[in-house]
């Protein structure tokens, strides 16, 4: 049960980096701190503001939205024409400057969302509170919608033929700027309703983001490049693998079997767990 909760809130960061970076093209590094805006915008909205959770996960979302959308459009799109390094080192930047901006306004203490009527219940033998239950399922249906959305809509086709080609895109018409936009907004909405989730069943602080995006980029790697599924599937796996290890091996090295397990899937299947041709398809 822990895994699979603990999966979910993988699943979430890593579906919304693996469609950025399908479309976009870019090493958006700072997909973390999506994450970590939605946990702590979320956090204060309801503590320091009083708000209801909904509100502060509502918020929560919108500021991780405006922070990826901002950084695609004065960043990234500008640099699209220059060398890979500059965007590179730019990306690098980012992940060093919101955590700290983020340290002066917030602070370093790690803190919960708190969650009014939560209670435990009983699955099999499995106990876990209702919250936990709430963040599997929700992870499950906005996987799902997702996969609807890129694979039913005009706007998710034009997405899926920028991933293909971008200058193929733009000769067909497609505002590739617009579309580019359009999934910074969705991945940077699910990293901050990740975040603003995790929030409710574990502490948040500024500095979760840098490990929320390596786990999200193990997650892509061995699940395949542009695979919704695959990334939902891959961040139960990791979750697991994680809680199995803490469990019965040694919690002290709970995120290094996150990359063993990436080098276990790479040497049996290379191509990750869920190939990119299928995922195009």
């Amino acid at each position: 049960m822990n895994g699979l909760i603990q999966g979910s809130v993988f699943a979430l960061a890593a579906i919304g980096l693996s469609l950025i970076f399908g479309v976009v093209r870019v090493p958006h590094f700072a997909h973390g701190e999506s994450v970590m805006l939605g946990g702590m915008v979320a956090l204060t909205v309801v503590t320091s503001w009083g708000g209801a959770l909904l509100v502060g996960i509502a918020v929560g979302v919108v500021a991780a939205i405006a922070f990826g959308c901002l950084i695609q459009v004065i960043l990234y799109h500008p640099l699209r024409r220059r060398d890979e390094t500059n965007l590179l080192i730019c990306a690098l930047a980012v992940v060093l400057i919101v955590p700290a901006i983020s340290f002066k306004i917030w602070g370093d203490a790690p803190r919960i969302i708190p969650v009014d009527g939560d209670r435990v219940v009983e699955i099999l033998g499995a106990r876990a509170t209702t919250m936990k239950l709430v963040i599997v399922g929700v992870t499950l249906l906005l996987t799902l919608a997702l996969m609807w959305f890129v694979g039913r809509t005009r706007w998710g086709r034009a997405m899926k033929a920028m991933a293909l080609n971008q200058y193929a895109a733009r000769l067909m018409g497609i505002p590739t700027l617009r579309y580019s936009i359009l999934a910074f907004a969705i991945g940077s909405a699910l990293a901050g309703l990740g975040g603003a989730l995790l929030g409710t069943i574990q502490p948040v602080q500024v500095d979760m983001g840098a490990t929320l995006v390596l786990k999200s980029f193990i997650i892509i790697i061995f699940a395949g490049m542009g695979s919704i599924g695959g990334a939902w599937v891959g961040g139960v796996l990791l979750g697991l693998v994680e809680a199995f290890g803490g469990s019965f091996l040694s919690s002290a090295w709970i995120d290094t079997y996150s990359f063993v397990f990436l080098l276990a899937v790479l040497l049996v299947r290379p191509q990750g767990l869920f190939t990119l041709a299928r995922a195009r398809d």
